[in-house]
Protein backbone atom coordinates (compact mmCIF):
# COMPACT_ATOMS: atom_id res chain seq x y z
CA UNK A 1 0.00 0.00 0.00
CA UNK A 2 2.98 2.46 0.87
CA UNK A 3 4.44 2.09 -2.28
CA UNK A 4 1.00 3.19 -4.43
CA UNK A 5 1.03 5.74 -2.12
CA UNK A 6 4.33 7.14 -2.58
CA UNK A 7 3.72 6.99 -6.29
CA UNK A 8 0.36 8.84 -6.20
CA UNK A 9 2.35 11.62 -4.12
CA UNK A 10 5.21 11.54 -7.39
CA UNK A 11 2.56 11.75 -10.12
CA UNK A 12 0.95 14.79 -8.08
CA UNK A 13 4.18 16.11 -7.68
CA UNK A 14 4.89 15.77 -11.18
CA UNK A 15 2.03 17.37 -12.62
CA UNK A 16 2.52 20.41 -10.27
CA UNK A 17 5.50 21.10 -12.51
CA UNK A 18 6.95 24.60 -12.92
CA UNK A 19 4.20 27.03 -14.79
CA UNK A 20 3.46 29.09 -11.94
CA UNK A 21 7.32 29.78 -10.91
CA UNK A 22 7.61 30.57 -14.63
CA UNK A 23 4.28 32.99 -14.48
CA UNK A 24 5.39 34.68 -11.41
CA UNK A 25 9.21 35.56 -13.74
CA UNK A 26 7.49 36.50 -16.40
CA UNK A 27 5.40 38.89 -14.83
CA UNK A 28 7.71 39.54 -11.56
CA UNK A 29 8.17 43.27 -13.04
CA UNK A 30 4.74 44.24 -14.23
CA UNK A 31 2.56 47.06 -12.31
CA UNK A 32 -0.80 46.01 -10.89
CA UNK A 33 -2.21 47.47 -14.14
CA UNK A 34 -0.18 45.77 -15.97
CA UNK A 35 -1.01 42.57 -14.53
CA UNK A 36 -4.85 43.16 -15.40
CA UNK A 37 -4.09 43.20 -19.18
CA UNK A 38 -4.59 40.51 -21.67
CA UNK A 39 -1.27 38.35 -22.19
CA UNK A 40 -0.76 37.75 -25.37
CA UNK A 41 -3.65 35.85 -27.33
CA UNK A 42 -4.27 34.23 -24.53
CA UNK A 43 -7.51 35.76 -24.01
CA UNK A 44 -6.29 36.19 -20.13
CA UNK A 45 -5.07 38.64 -17.92
CA UNK A 46 -1.30 37.97 -16.20
CA UNK A 47 -3.27 38.17 -12.85
CA UNK A 48 -5.68 35.22 -14.16
CA UNK A 49 -3.11 32.77 -15.50
CA UNK A 50 -1.25 33.43 -12.87
CA UNK A 51 -4.13 33.04 -9.95
CA UNK A 52 -5.10 30.07 -12.00
CA UNK A 53 -1.54 28.09 -11.57
CA UNK A 54 -1.17 29.23 -7.85
CA UNK A 55 -4.84 27.98 -7.26
CA UNK A 56 -3.96 24.76 -8.90
CA UNK A 57 -0.64 24.13 -6.71
CA UNK A 58 -2.61 24.81 -4.46
CA UNK A 59 -4.96 22.29 -4.95
CA UNK A 60 -2.21 19.71 -5.58
CA UNK A 61 -0.51 20.62 -2.18
CA UNK A 62 -3.37 19.37 -0.28
CA UNK A 63 -4.05 16.67 -2.20
CA UNK A 64 -0.27 15.69 -1.33
CA UNK A 65 -0.93 16.40 2.32
CA UNK A 66 -3.39 14.14 2.17
CA UNK A 67 -2.10 11.09 1.31
CA UNK A 68 1.03 11.60 3.53
CA UNK A 69 -1.25 12.44 6.70
CA UNK A 70 -2.63 8.38 5.71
Amino acid sequence: MEEYRQMAIKALENQKGDDSYRAKMAFKNKTPEQMQQQYGQSGETCRSILDGYLQRDEKIDRAIACLRSV
